[in-house]
């Protein structure tokens, strides 16, 4: 239903690692200990180190398994093995797929709710910010070695962002997320016009066609972001827009306080303060000015964002949003672009789903 004719972007497909077996290469255990919030005291195979990236086959792991039951004594034996089936990955845990499908239920009001008392409907409460800054902060479910959480969020990040394992970790977790999110659906409990009771079957319903149209609009900013030549050079000029009015308004700020000392001083000196209020003015028309440049460059981001498909389903402050977060996975790999795609399909795949369920 959401899917384009035909791709923009060519990239090979990728391994049918829900077929029932994939073939693996398994490596060495490594000796770090891993940090996690969802399995802190485990060893893990994939997880990435705090001063690098983690291997592509973190999807087994190398001790005694519980997901296999194999144990990997030496990686050059087992070049071509056979593995069952994969039922979890090490560093993106099934506890961040029950965790996030929890979030995201749990952020749906229904109408008659008082965080929704001013729509004739349903609403979420969270948007891709407050998403992002969860999973950046508290980290639930995701899986790193070391002590530095930034440099373990990146290394997430990096481990994520490749066509296959975007690919093959949605393969893994599609169906159960889904799953997860329809039950917790079923678990929460509202006070709908002073009544505390659980979701009708209309108000699922409506949560999963809320949760589809954002998930839908997200797809198409990522593919804006790839498809838009400009899109990156325009996130740069708001960054830097943005770097001059900060600037700006710390020279008001400074300019201001001189002058609020001299006027306010007990020997009063006219000509200094003169002198104040017109580099005060001056300050000021400049972080005025700045102000408005910052404004007239993320409008004309979101403008262009917005002529390409789906995005319009979403607010402009959202799609600037995950513009700027293309752009800092860009600064950090400049040949990201085929796993942004891998996600934007994916993602499509998802509200698709999510539009099913809102139609039953």
């Amino acid at each position: 239903m959401f899917r384009d004719s035909a791709r923009e972007l060519t990239r090979p497909a990728p391994p049918p690692v829900d077929q029932g077996q994939m073939r693996l290469q398994l490596p060495t255990p490594p000796q770090a200990t891993v940090n996690g919030t969802a399995n802190a005291t485990s060893q893990s195979a994939g997880a990435p180190d705090a001063g690098g990236t983690a291997p592509a086959t973190a999807m087994t792991e190398n001790a005694p398994s519980a997901q296999t039951g194999e144990t990997a004594t030496d990686g050059a034996q087992n070049v071509g093995r056979v593995m069952p089936k994969v039922q979890d990955d090490s560093v993106i845990t099934l506890s961040f797929v029950s965790d996030l499908a929890r979030y995201l239920a749990n952020s749906y009001y229904p109408a008659g709710t008082e965080a929704a008392k001013k729509e004739d409907t349903g609403v979420l409460v969270t948007g891709t910010k407050a998403l992002n800054m969860h999973y950046g902060v508290e980290m639930t479910g995701l899986t790193w070695s070391g002590d530095d959480i930034r440099r373990g969020r990146q290394n997430i990040l990096r481990y994520v962002l490749t066509p296959t394992m975007t690919d093959a970790l949605y393969t893994l977790y599609a169906d159960r997320f889904m799953a997860a999110l329809q039950e917790e659906a079923r678990q929460i409990i509202r006070n709908v016009e002073g009544e505390e009771r659980n979701l009708t079957r209309m108000e699922i319903k409506e949560m999963h066609h809320l949760l589809s149209t954002k998930v839908q609009a997200t797809a198409g900013v990522l593919r804006a972001c790839v498809l838009m030549e400009d899109a990156m050079a325009r996130v740069e000029a708001l960054h830097a827009s943005t770097k001059k009015s900060l600037e700006a308004n710390q020279h008001f700020q400074t300019a201001l306080l001189r002058y609020q000392e001299l006027s306010e001083a007990d020997a009063k000196d006219a000509k200094a303060i003169a002198k104040a209020k017109t580099a005060m003015d001056s300050a000021g028309k400049t972080y005025q000015q700045a102000i408005m440049q910052r404004e007239r460059t993320r409008e004309s981001l979101a403008n262009a964002l917005r002529k390409y498909k789906w995005v319009s389903m979403q607010d402009d402050g959202t799609n600037v949003y995950i513009a700027q977060w293309v752009y800092r996975r860009v600064q950090d790999n400049p040949r990201v672009f085929p796993a942004i795609m891998s996600m934007h399909e994916n993602l499509l795949d998802l509200a698709e789903r999510m539009e099913k369920k809102a139609a039953l």
